[in-house]
């Protein structure tokens, strides 16, 4: 398993389909894609998206073969705004991806065979300030091999 090349074709995949997705909803691309954790003091661009690959799991299906269940986070951090219009661009631009993600066929193109966003959760107030809005979208990707 080639774990960093798997990330970088997730990241490579988001980076280049977002943007058309966003720019259809009349959307700005966002100012920094990131893979690291999220660090609201050294990350102060106004829009950021940020990947936590985190959760793989294996299991064998025969002698031949196996499956692998990978989980990531997707957060979309906004700030530098006034309120309202943080949380309108939270909402929107979760949906955006959630659409990019529907129309790769909910497997980003093939790069697993099924996936589903498990969950978004909407935080309207980050470190408590309402300020700094998240979307964090759980994603499960499953790949037979």
């Amino acid at each position: 398993m080639d774990f960093r090349t798997q990330q970088e074709s997730i990241k490579s995949y988001i980076e280049s389909n977002l943007p058309q997705f966003l720019s259809n909803q009349g959307l700005n691309d966002f100012d920094a894609y990131i893979d690291d954790f999220l660090d609201f003091d050294k990350y102060t661009k106004s829009k950021q998206i940020f990947y936590n690959f985190g959760f793989y799991n294996f299991d064998d299906l025969s002698n031949e073969s196996e499956s692998e269940d990978f989980e990531f986070s997707v957060y979309m951090v906004f700030r530098n705004g006034k309120s309202t219009d943080l949380k309108n661009n939270m909402l929107d631009y979760a949906s955006a991806f959630y659409k990019m993600f529907d129309a790769s066929g909910r497997n980003l193109d093939g790069i697993a065979d099924m996936g589903i966003i498990q969950s978004v959760t909407f935080y309207p107030a980050s470190e408590g300030n309402v300020n700094v809005k998240v979307a964090e979208l759980q994603i499960r990707l499953y790949t037979e091999k």
